[in-house]
């Protein structure tokens, strides 16, 4: 019974161990994926998509052609959206984050934004990080 549950325990760790991301097309992201990209980015702009299946959950990743990263959970709602320094779009982000933003750095812009358990993660063109609560209230500037 014990050498059974043993080799169990390994073949399970060695089939997480060997899930890889796998590039996949625009058409395989989720619908929920497709079209907030399609709406907030262009559909053309997409170079790369990969699907990272490790048996237990699903993520997606996508890369556009100026660089763009954006991290999508299995059912295709964004979890992160990084510009790489260059600003992102905001119609997305929660009002209450772009408000903060824009009254107390009005000369900065949105360069990245993650969305955690328990908030949201903010990085402005100065290279301030920002945390949010899920309602979007203002938390704590991180260092």
């Amino acid at each position: 019974m014990m050498k059974k549950l043993v080799v169990a325990i390994a073949l399970l760790v060695g089939s997480v161990t060997f899930a890889q991301d796998r590039v996949i097309t625009f058409s395989e992201l989720p619908k929920a994926g497709q079209q907030f990209i399609t709406k907030y980015f262009g559909a053309k702009q997409v170079s790369l998509v990969t699907l990272d299946d490790d048996y237990l959950s699903k993520d997606y990743e996508l890369v556009l052609t100026n660089g763009t990263k954006i991290e999508f959970a299995g059912n295709g709602e964004w979890k992160e959206v990084d510009g790489k320094r260059n600003a992102i779009p905001t119609g997305f982000i929660p009002k209450n984050i772009l408000s903060y933003v824009k009254k107390s750095f009005p000369n900065t812009e949105i360069v990245k934004i993650e969305r955690e358990r328990l908030g949201y993660s903010v990085e402005l063109t100065n290279g301030l990080d920002l945390d949010f609560n899920s309602k979007g209230d203002f938390l704590r500037v991180d260092d």
